[in-house]
Order: C-alpha cells, then structure tokens, then sequence
C-alpha cells in the first residue's frame, strides 16, 4: 500500500521531547499510547497547530513542513480534517451552520448541497436546525466528523473521538467510522489509550511511549508480535517473567523462573535464537494460559499448581492472580468459562502453559 502520509519530526517541549517517526496509507491508523505519551501533541502538530523544531511531514507526496527546506504551510492550507477530543462545535450555530461553517470559497447553494449530503451521510439530515445542546453525544459525535469532511480534507485526524459517547453507542460510530473512511479513501489517524477500541479499528497500529514511536505495523502483527517487553505490555501482554537459560534442544529452551523448570519454543520473539547460559524475558498473554483438564496429558510440559488470589470481573470476562511457586500469574477466562469449571478465589487449581505460546525478549538489565 502506498504512503500517504509519512511522519518524522522533533518537537520539544519543556522536558518532553516529541520524535515520532511513522507512516499512513489511505488507511484507517490508531496512534495508541498510555496518558502523557505525545499522542494528542502529534495531531496537533501535524494538524499545523504547533510547529516542530525540526523534521518534515509530507502527505500525498507534499511537503506540509520541512525544517531543511524551510517549508511550513499554515493550518488552513494542508486540507486536514480534524476532530479535537470534544468536538468544539460553534454552540450558538445550528447543526447546519457548524458543518458548513469552513465552506467559504463556493456559493450559498453549492454550500447547502454539500451540507445536505454530509448530514445525509451522517444521518443527521433531521436535525439540521438544531444547535449542539440539543444534541446526543453520539450526535455532536457525528457532526463534528461532518464538519471535519466539509472541505474535502486529504487526512482525517481524531483525538478520542469516542470517549464522550455514551458506552452503548461506540461500536455504532465505530462502524460507522470504517464506512465513512472506506467511501472517502483517505487515510484516517485516530488517537485512543484504550486497547480494545485499538484493535476494534486499527488497520495499521502505531504505538506511541514517551514521545517515541515503540513499534508500528499491520494491527495483528503488532498485537502478536510485540517487539519489546514495553509494548507487549501495553498489548495486554502482563505476564513478563525473568528466566535464566538452563539448556536448549530441538528447537526448544529450558529455562528457569523463580525455581520454576519451563520448557518454551525458540521461535518466540525477538530472543527467539538465545543461547544456554543467558537470561530471557518470557511474556505470556493471560487469555493464552489453561487450566489443567482432561484434554491436557498428565506429562505435559509446563504444569504448575496455584492459587487462585484474585479474580477481577473485566467486562464479560474474570482476569484471576494465580500464585504459584514462582510468583504469580494473571489469567482470563470467560465467565462461562469461569461458572463451568466452579472457578473461585482461594481455590488450588492447576494450570498448563503452552511451549509455542511464549514471546521471548532479550534481558537488557
């Protein structure tokens, strides 16, 4: 697929330093990120609100900033759409009047067509007369994205857009959101901190830590293969246990944790080619750890027996702290899962960790 939209700049802000580096196709992309890490920093500026200190930005092959060329179009000239976190709707204008507001270069019957058509495609064409108080969240939600498209923009940036909807509307705008980048054909760049709304959207994922770009790629190969312990966990990856390399064979290592024999695949992750003698991280996803049932033989690798600490309902799923010999263990399970097996805190259970499931990381300390 070919870059729409390629990002390398350097922005310095008191002592936060901003030095992302990543690219867009016409595509639906998530800049996803804990609290603090740049991420609403780097719309902004690529929006043309905040200038860097060096660097370029280019779209469509177009050079929007470039400190070695001297080249910094204003805000007004980069046709970016952009939808700031609570939407900023003109409060004493209608519906109408807000998504028309930036129509000021085509006649006053071009502009109302062309407001027909976004409220039409937002579904909104009824409420054209109303002013944002008297709007839903969901709404507001919807007109400042029509506003956003009302100049036809070459990029659509958008920061949290959903988390001043109410709960049950998100996966419709969510889908809604895929429809309108499909029709439209632009690349898409929407900031969240929240994993499942990342996964749920993202074509290509960009994960942002500390102003620094960690790893960016196809969704799934970025959720499946973490390229470091900080964005494994940042995966959802929270089981990230420090071993020492006992022996190897067959394409597999021995490893210890804590005491623990584990026997684990080599072909796990970056680390995937340790050798004997060294020291791995092994990070495990809580969903990816079994309990011990019929279907896994008496001689399995990797069985070890805990208990249950913990159990914290998480959504439709329990995330359980097992204890075990060698520290603790997070594990997700369903809740019917959970009702099935008569799970519950307190008790002893076993659980089967799988050689291939692993992801290895080189021990840096």
């Amino acid at each position: 697929m070919a870059e729409s939209l390629v990002v390398s700049f350097d922005l310095l802000l008191q002592d936060f330093r901003l030095a992302p580096e990543f690219s867009l196709g016409p595509e639906l992309g998530v800049l996803f990120g804990p609290s603090g890490s740049g991420k609403t920093l780097t719309l902004k500026t690529l929006a043309g609100l905040i200038r860097p200190d060096r660097g370029s930005i280019r779209l469509n092959g177009q050079n929007l900033y470039d400190s070695k060329r001297r080249i910094v179009l204003p805000p007004q000239a980069r046709r970016i759409g952009y939808v700031p976190q609570h939407f900023a709707l003109f409060p004493h204008r209608s519906l109408a009047e807000n998504v028309g507001y930036g129509l000021h270069d085509v006649s006053a019957s071009e502009r109302r067509r062309q407001v027909a058509g976004l409220l039409g495609l937002m579904k909104l064409a009824d409420l054209a007369d109303r002013r944002p108080a008297e709007l839903s969240s969901g709404q507001q939600q919807r007109a400042a994205l029509a506003r956003a498209l009302a100049r036809r923009p070459n990029l659509l940036l958008m920061d949290e857009p959903f988390a001043a909807v109410e709960e049950d509307l998100r996966a419709h705008l969510r889908a809604e959101l895929v429809r309108v980048q499909h029709e439209f054909g632009i690349p898409v760049l929407l900031v969240t901190h929240s994993l499942s709304e990342a996964y749920s959207l993202a074509e290509r994922l960009v994960v942002l830590r500390r102003g620094v770009v960690m790893q960016q790629g196809n969704r799934d190969e970025v959720y499946r293969r973490p390229q470091s312990p900080e964005v494994a966990r940042l995966m959802g990856m929270n089981n990230i246990l420090t071993a020492e390399i006992t022996g190897q064979a067959d394409g597999q290592l021995n490893v210890g944790w804590n005491g623990v024999r584990l026997v684990v695949s080599q072909d796990g992750g970056p680390a995937g080619r340790a050798r004997a003698g060294g020291s791995v991280l092994l990070g495990v996803r809580p969903e990816e750890i079994e309990f011990a049932g019929p279907g896994h033989p008496p001689g399995a690798p990797n069985r070890l027996t805990g208990l249950i600490a913990r159990d914290i309902q998480f959504g439709p799923d329990h995330l359980l702290e097992v204890q075990v010999d060698g520290g603790h263990l997070e594990v997700r399970v369903t809740h019917p899962f959970f009702v099935s097996w008569g799970l519950a805190v307190g008790q002893a259970r076993e659980l089967v960790l799988d050689p291939a499931r692993f992801h290895l990381f080189p021990n840096l300390d």
